[in-house]
Formats: structure tokens, sequence, C-alpha cells
């Protein structure tokens, strides 16, 4: 586990990435399951992730927007 003190977008938008790779369809979609585990492996919040642009990364990654 890792712990990022100054975690920027496209560090948070990379892990979002490969965590993506490694699901199956139905697991990618889940915006809050992606989210809870991003919060366990950056030892951030949900809200302190939300804070950093994980909504952004994941409508990137997910949504192709």
């Amino acid at each position: 586990m890792k712990k990022k003190t100054k975690l920027h977008f496209d560090q948070l938008q990379l892990k979002l990435h490969q965590i993506i790779r490694q699901k199956t369809i139905s697991e990618k979609m889940d915006f809050y399951s992606l989210l809870d585990e991003m919060s366990v492996y950056y030892c951030l919040s949900t809200e302190e992730l939300l804070t950093r642009g994980f909504r952004k990364a994941y409508r990137q990654s997910v949504e192709g927007v």
C-alpha cells in the first residue's frame, strides 16, 4: 500500500487506468467501488480523492470523456 501526500491528477488517472484494465466490464463501471479502492490504495478519504480530481479521472478513464 502506498501513501501519497502530494497526489496529482495525472497520478490518480494512471492508477485508475491500471485498476480498470484488471477488472471485468461490470466492475469497471462502478464509480463508488473504484473510489473506495483508490481511497484504500492512497490512504486518503473518498472526499480527499474527490477534491483531487477523482471524478474527472474516472470520467476520462471509464467514459472516455
